[in-house]
């Protein structure tokens, strides 16, 4: 008998965005945005928007969101791993 797979909930390094299939306590898993320290909900919620809603074309009408056309596509969603970190600031030259 296979094993159910146990989700976790992804955390993000600080400076990091990390889009990806977890679970977060008292819900059922699914895609998850997770951000560390010093980064904005702002810029998890721009991840959402880019990836997860539907997209207008030029004349008003909508194409698939990205996840949507991935699944259209053959591909798991539960593999999906996105992640990207903060430029390092240099110190004054």
């Amino acid at each position: 008998m296979k094993k159910a797979k146990r989700w976790r909930s992804p955390r993000a390094k600080p400076g990091q965005l990390k889009v990806q299939w977890g679970k977060l306590p008292d819900d059922d898993p699914d895609i998850v945005y997770s951000g560390g320290i010093g980064t904005n909900g702002c810029d998890r919620a721009l991840l959402h928007h880019v990836f997860g809603s539907p997209r207008y074309t030029y004349d008003g009408n909508t194409t698939p969101s990205l996840y949507d056309e991935l699944e259209a596509r053959g591909y798991d969603l539960t593999t999906l791993k996105f992640s990207i970190e903060k430029r390092k600031e240099e110190k004054g030259d």
